[in-house]
C-alpha cells in the first residue's frame, strides 16, 4: 500500500491515542517517515518498527496494535482511496484473487517499493489458502488485521483461520480463507 499505510497509522494513532503520542511515535523511529506522503515507499520492517514504539509507548501487547493497523489501513484506503480498492475486484474473493497481479503492477510505477508478496494456492469452490511473504519476521497478527478489514470492508462473512508458518529465505505466513 506504498506510503498509505503511514497515513492509516497516522489516523489509527490520532483516533485511538493523541497527537501527543503520534509525535513521540515519530520522534523515536528510526525512519524519517513523512506520514502525508503517500508515494512514500513502504516496508514491512519500518511498519513493525512503528508497531513496537508505539506498542511500548502505550503498554499495549505489539501484536493487537500490529493487528489494528492492518485493520486501519483498509478502513482508510476504503474511506480515502476508493478507487484502489475497487480496482482489485467486486467482492472480497476477487479482490483476494486480483492482490499478486495489483502489487505487481504497483512495483512497475514504483520501483522502489519493497511489497511483502501475496500469493494464492489451494483455490477451491469453498475455500484458498493466502500466502504472505515477506523479509520481516511477525508480521502474521498484521496480515490477519488487514484481512479481517477486508472483510469489513465488503461486508463478507468469512472464515479467516491461521494455517502455518514457514521461515526458509522470507517469512511466509499462510491462512486458509473460508466462505
Amino acid at each position: 500500500m506504498y506510503g498509505i499505510i503511514y497515513k492509516a497509522i497516522e489516523e489509527y494513532i490520532l483516533d485511538n491515542f493523541s497527537a501527543e503520542v503520534l509525535y513521540k511515535v515519530k520522534s523515536k523511529s528510526a525512519n524519517a517517515i513523512d506520514f502525508s506522503n503517500i508515494d512514500q515507499p513502504y516496508n514491512d520492517a519500518a511498519l513493525y518498527n512503528l508497531a513496537k514504539i508505539l506498542s511500548e509507548y502505550v503498554s499495549t501487547d505489539i501484536n493487537i496494535i500490529l493487528f489494528n493497523f492492518g485493520e486501519y489501513l483498509i478502513k482508510v484506503t476504503h474511506k480515502k482511496y476508493p478507487d484502489i480498492m475497487e480496482g482489485r475486484g467486486n467482492n472480497l474473493i476477487d479482490y483476494l484473487i486480483n492482490l499478486p497481479n495489483f502489487h505487481n503492477r504497483i512495483m512497475l510505477i514504483y520501483p522502489e517499493l519493497t511489497p511483502p508478496e501475496f500469493r494464492i494456492s489451494n483455490l477451491e469452490e469453498k475455500s484458498m489458502l493466502f500466502h504472505y511473504f515477506s523479509k520481516t519476521n511477525a508480521m502474521r497478527e498484521f496480515v490477519r488485521g488487514y484481512l479481517n478489514g477486508l472483510m469489513k470492508a465488503f461486508n463478507a462473512d468469512l472464515l479467516i483461520e491461521f494455517a502455518y508458518s514457514k521461515h526458509e529465505n522470507n517469512f511466509e505466513d499462510v491462512f486458509k480463507i473460508s466462505w
